[in-house]
C-alpha cells in the first residue's frame, strides 16, 4: 500500500467513521477501517519522530474496528485490535503524564478518558466473546487507571465522564456474577458501591441540554436499584427508582432502555421484600406513566 499523507489519512478516516454509523455499510467501514490502520502503521513506523496525532488516530482507528467487529457479531475476532488500542492509548496517555500539567487540562483529560474508555469497550467485547471474567478484570483496570492518576472530583470533564461509565460497567459485571452465582454476595454489595460511584460522577455531569447525560444517569439509577433490591435496602431502593422514573419521563421515547433497567429494578425489590417478609409482599411498584 502506498504511503498516504496526512490529510488523505484523516478523510479516509472520516469515510470510515460516517460508514460505521449504519449498519446496512458496516461491510464497507470494516474494509476502509483496514485501510486506515495500514496508512496509520506506515505513518508511525516511519523514521523520525513518531507524530502523537498519527499514534491517536491509530489507536482509535483499531480500537472503532475492534467495536465494530463485535457490533457485527464477531466479538473474539475484535479483541485483538481493540487490546492493541489499549497498548496504544496507554503509550499516548504515559506520554502526555509525563509532559506534566494538571489532571484537568485537556490534553491529559484526553489521552486518560481515551484509555479508560478503549479499556471499558474491549470489556464489552470480551463479554460479547463468552468471557465475562475478562470483562470484569479490564473494567476494574479501567477503575484503577483512573484513580491512580487522580481522584475523579479533580479530574477533567471526559475523565469524568469516561470514569462514570467504567464504575457503571464494573457495577453490571460484579451484578452478573452475583446473580450467576447465588452465593457471592460480596460481589452484590461490591456492585452497589460501584453503582453509587457511578450515579455521583453522572449526578455532577448531569445536563438539561443534553439528553445523554439523563439518559446515562437514569440507566445507572437502574442498575444501582438493582444492587440495592439484592441487598435488600428497600427504601433507599425505592428512593432510587423514583429519580430515574422522572428522568425516563423527561426523556420519553429515547428512555426505553433506562425504563426497562427500572422495571426489572422495580419487580426485583417486590420479589426480595416478599422473600424477606415471607408473604406473597406488598402491592406492585406503581410505574407512573404520563
Amino acid at each position: 500500500m502506498r504511503e498516504m499523507g496526512p490529510d488523505e489519512r484523516e478523510r479516509l478516516f472520516e469515510r470510515a467513521r460516517e460508514h460505521s454509523t449504519r449498519q446496512d455499510t458496516w461491510a464497507e467501514a470494516d474494509r476502509l477501517w483496514i485501510q486506515v490502520i495500514d496508512a496509520y502503521r506506515q505513518a508511525v513506523q516511519g523514521p523520525g519522530r513518531v507524530d502523537r496525532r498519527d499514534q491517536q488516530q491509530l489507536a482509535r482507528a483499531l480500537w472503532r474496528r475492534g467495536m465494530l467487529l463485535s457490533a457485527r457479531g464477531r466479538a473474539a475476532d475484535g479483541m485483538a485490535p481493540g487490546g492493541e488500542a489499549v497498548t496504544l492509548f496507554e503509550r499516548v496517555n504515559d506520554a502526555v503524564a509525563a509532559e506534566g500539567g494538571n489532571v484537568a487540562d485537556p490534553p491529559r483529560d484526553e489521552a486518560l478518558a481515551e484509555l479508560i474508555t478503549a479499556l471499558v469497550d474491549l470489556a464489552e467485547v470480551a463479554f460479547a466473546a463468552g468471557q465475562p471474567t475478562t470483562r470484569l478484570e479490564l473494567v476494574e483496570r479501567a477503575v484503577a487507571v483512573g484513580l491512580l492518576t487522580g481522584s475523579p472530583p479533580s479530574a477533567g470533564p471526559r475523565t469524568r465522564e469516561a470514569m462514570g461509565t467504567a464504575y457503571h460497567n464494573q457495577a453490571t459485571s460484579l451484578l452478573h456474577r452475583a446473580v450467576t452465582r447465588p452465593a457471592s454476595d460480596d460481589s452484590i454489595r461490591e456492585a452497589a458501591l460501584a453503582a453509587s460511584r457511578a450515579c455521583e460522577l453522572r449526578q455532577g455531569l448531569l445536563d438539561p441540554l443534553r439528553p445523554l447525560s439523563l439518559w446515562e444517569l437514569a440507566n445507572t439509577y437502574g442498575v444501582y436499584a438493582q444492587c440495592l433490591a439484592l441487598i435488600r435496602d428497600f427504601d433507599r431502593a425505592e428512593m432510587v427508582l423514583g429519580l430515574g422514573i422522572r428522568l425516563v419521563e423527561l426523556l420519553g421515547p429515547a428512555g426505553e432502555q433506562p425504563a426497562l433497567k427500572l422495571r426489572v429494578a422495580a419487580e426485583m425489590v417486590v420479589r426480595e421484600k416478599a422473600t424477606s417478609q415471607g408473604s406473597a409482599g406488598p402491592r406492585r411498584w406503581e410505574w407512573r406513566r404520563r
